[in-house]
């Protein structure tokens, strides 16, 4: 599946930044203040039940998976089973030791770049590679997941990760961010926020694979050329 990324991330998080910082703090009328730990996350939907959505978190690295039962929610017909979303949220309720299953109340959630990890099909100095800037890269479980910045040229365009098929049974997996503005650029074009979330288990979880080394094109850091993520 294409990944085409779309503005409607960039709008959500400036709601939920802005809904963040009008109501964390819940005034009561006198000197009791109940703080709300508003939370955004990458999820994934796992489904509907009764009055309840699912969703899978992973923390960063190997965490256990934690399963968020979300209340406040119709049952969604915008969200598709193994889809990854940003979701936004609130913790109800407190786990027991050792329970990885939570309460939650949710607010809203949108769409991110996602897509499962590609191979090449043709040399990886073919590929569009438009840069980015990049503010955050790391690993949840099997999901190598980003939030940056990308040029506004009012078309589609692909994002997504894919792995140069020559190192997939090496110690070290190469995989690239390949950012194609497919229909160019136009002549006015600012930055807005990039979100992206891509399944990468097929190489991660290989038992020869003991590093993987994402490379981008980051207009920030232009010497910082590839990252590692090591076992």
């Amino acid at each position: 599946m294409t990944a085409f990324f779309t503005s409607h991330a960039s709008r959500l998080l400036a709601l939920l930044l802005a809904v963040a910082a009008l109501s964390a703090c819940q005034d009561r009328g006198d000197d009791d203040t109940r703080i709300v730990e508003w939370r955004y996350d990458f999820v994934t939907y796992m489904g509907y039940s009764g009055s309840t959505a699912t969703f899978e978190y992973l923390g960063r690295g190997d965490s256990a998976a934690i399963v968020l039962r979300a209340s406040g929610l119709d049952k969604p017909g915008h969200l598709a089973t193994g889809q990854r979303v940003l979701l936004y949220y609130t913790v109800t309720g407190t786990p027991s030791p050792g329970v990885r299953d939570v309460q939650a109340r949710y607010y809203t959630s949108g769409n991110v770049a996602s897509d499962s990890l590609r191979v090449n099909t043709k040399p990886v100095e073919q590929y569009a590679m438009h840069p980015i800037k990049l503010r955050s890269l790391w690993r949840t479980g099997g999901y190598i997941n980003l939030r940056g910045q990308v040029e506004y040229t009012g078309h589609p365009r692909q994002l997504y990760l894919m792995a140069d098929g020559a190192t997939l049974d090496g110690d070290t997996v190469d995989v690239y961010l390949v950012h194609d503005l497919m229909q160019g650029q136009d002549s006015t074009r600012f930055w807005r926020n990039c979100y992206g979330s891509f399944y990468v288990g097929e190489a991660w979880y290989k038992p020869s694979c003991r590093v993987m080394r994402v490379h981008v094109r980051d207009v920030v850091r232009p010497q910082a050329t590839c990252y590692d993520f090591a076992k």
